[in-house]
């Protein structure tokens, strides 16, 4: 056979593919150079059980594949197993060696897990040659033969008869109920479906709950206390059923009635309520005043009673009266001067004005009990009228028609009348007063 230059370089060709081919099969399917401790460290993981495991058995880190199991020995105790894990990557010293297994029957592997509360940074030691994981960082696989047991001990415990007559009785409940069975069942498996593509969402929704679940239980003692009374206030409720019907049987003719009133009363009702409304405005300002006259009432009275009741017999009573004159001298600043004074006999009408007060320093003897020393209901100030304090009341309504045809606002010093005395200002309506309570200042 004569080889050319073509058929030797094809051989050649050959050869080099061969071994390109042997050295991948060696080093990349075989491992020989880890096999040989080229790459590679080895760490010793001690179990109490290492049922299942087998060498060549794959050894993971957050899921990822790290190495593999190299061997296993019986150990002091357990079973000892030899971890061969690639270089490339680094895994923290305090890992938790586990055993799963890939489904209920599948094979066995290890998964290396952080260990609780403890996170991977860059200064914190990494597994090494040599290194050691104790019993007490290795989790067992669980074993199925107990559970099986308990499970066919638990078969064995169920009566045969009687679970045959409960599933014949349920077979008679459901005759005739497959297709919505059916379909109940395809409705829980996509909710179960949904619930899986959301578990991310889920699982941050149960974290995110557990500070309010915490405030929740911190609370227990408040909402135990509103779970009783309201258990309380159903209890009553039910107590008055027919109470309860009867009112609703009989409101809405009820509600017409006053509504016809209501009507009827139009516009009476409405001023009247806006008035009282702006009334009890000011009676709510002045409240500790009022308090404070109620409280000396009684002991003015008694005080009257011990000077008139002593001398009632004898229809006298004992005062001591005495009389000033001029003292202290009477106060005229702030009212119209003298010569502006109208004489007696003039006949004509002529404004009043109702703003009129004495005008003098705080300090000046005249009018001692003037207006200009009334205290303020807020406390800290003196002032003739509402406005010196700061105070702003509303202003009564007239019907169209009636009443005075211009009237004097005393809080703020203008003249209103015409039909703009029938504007009902919204926050002072006779809603407000039926509607709201009258706000506390």
């Amino acid at each position: 056979m004569i080889l050319t230059t073509l058929i030797k370089r094809q051989l050649r060709i050959f050869a080099v593919l061969t071994l390109v081919a042997l050295f991948f099969a060696v080093v990349v399917y075989a491992r020989v150079p880890a096999l040989l401790g080229v790459g590679v460290y080895e760490v010793r993981a001690e179990y109490a059980d290492a049922s299942g495991l087998y060498p060549k058995a794959i050894v993971t880190y957050r899921g990822v594949q790290v190495g593999e199991v190299a061997d296993l020995e019986v150990g002091d105790g357990g079973a000892v197993a030899d971890l061969r894990i690639d270089d490339e990557h680094d895994i923290p010293a305090t890992v938790v060696a586990e055993l799963h297994s890939t489904s209920a029957i599948g094979e066995q592997y290890v998964d290396l897990v952080p260990a609780p509360g403890e996170d991977a940074g860059e200064d914190s030691a990494s597994l090494g040659e040599g290194d050691v994981i104790p019993v007490e960082r290795t989790v067992e696989m669980p074993q199925i033969t107990p559970v099986l047991e308990s499970v066919n001990d638990l078969l064995a415990s169920v009566p045969r008869a009687r679970t045959r007559r409960v599933l014949d009785q349920v077979d008679q409940g459901l005759a005739g109920s497959g297709p919505d069975l059916a379909g109940t069942i395809e409705n829980a498996d996509s909710l179960l479906r949904t619930a899986q593509d959301r578990l991310a969402v889920t699982t941050s929704l149960i974290r995110t709950a557990q500070p309010v679940l915490g405030t929740q239980q911190a609370l227990r003692g408040t909402t135990l206390s509103y779970a009783q009374s309201l258990a309380a206030f159903t209890s009553e409720l039910a107590g008055r059923d027919r109470d309860l019907r009867a009112l609703l049987s009989q409101g809405p003719a009820g509600l017409r009635a006053a509504t016809e009133l209501v009507n009827d009363l139009q516009p009476t009702l409405p001023l009247l309520v806006t008035n009282l409304t702006t009334n009890a405005e000011v009676l709510n300002t002045y409240l500790p005043q009022i308090q404070e006259g109620l409280v000396y009432y009684p002991v003015t009275v008694a005080r009257l009673q011990s000077a008139i009741n002593p001398r009632a017999e004898f229809g006298d009573v004992n005062l001591d009266l005495r009389a000033n004159v001029n003292n202290p001298p009477a106060c005229s600043q702030g009212y119209l001067a003298a010569s502006e004074r109208r004489d007696p006999s003039v006949a004509q009408f002529r404004d009043v004005d109702l703003l009129a007060h004495c005008t003098v320093p705080e300090a000046d003897p005249k009018s001692v009990r003037g207006a200009r020393l009334l205290p303020c209901p807020q406390g800290g100030g003196r002032g003739p009228l509402p406005s010196s304090c700061g105070l702003d009341f509303g202003k009564g309504v007239w019907p169209e028609g009636a009443g005075p045809s211009g009237r004097r606002d005393l809080s703020r010093g203008v003249t209103v009348g015409g039909d703009a005395s029938m504007e009902l200002p919204a926050e002072q309506g006779w809603q407000a007063l039926v509607l709201g309570p009258v706000s506390v200042r």
